[in-house]
């Protein structure tokens, strides 16, 4: 058997409102312990050891109102289909018991 060894890149944004005083921490506030340790299960699940994992997200001068459109599609694409993921998760856990 071989190891191999690499990185998982994944860009990620978030919308903030203008008027907090520390936009830095409330763009950081939802990537908590529990988050990574999440994706730590999922990448576990699927064969993937992960090292180190984080975030640090920096705020971006040029966007537009396309740009906060498509985020806030995709935010809410998300909440919509997350249950399924979920769901496979509790029916692994079904069969399991």
């Amino acid at each position: 058997m071989v190891v191999y060894s690499g990185r998982l890149f994944i860009e990620v944004s978030t919308l903030v409102e203008q008027s907090e005083e520390d936009m830095k921490n409330k763009a950081h506030e939802n990537i908590t312990p529990e988050l990574l340790k999440e994706l730590r299960l999922l990448l576990g699940n699927k064969g993937y050891m992960t090292g180190m994992i984080g975030a640090n997200l920096e705020h971006v001068n040029s966007t537009n109102e396309q740009d906060i459109k498509h985020i806030k599609s995709q935010v809410d694409i998300a909440k919509r289909r997350i249950n399924e993921v979920y769901n496979k998760a509790n029916d692994f856990n079904c069969q399991i018991e």
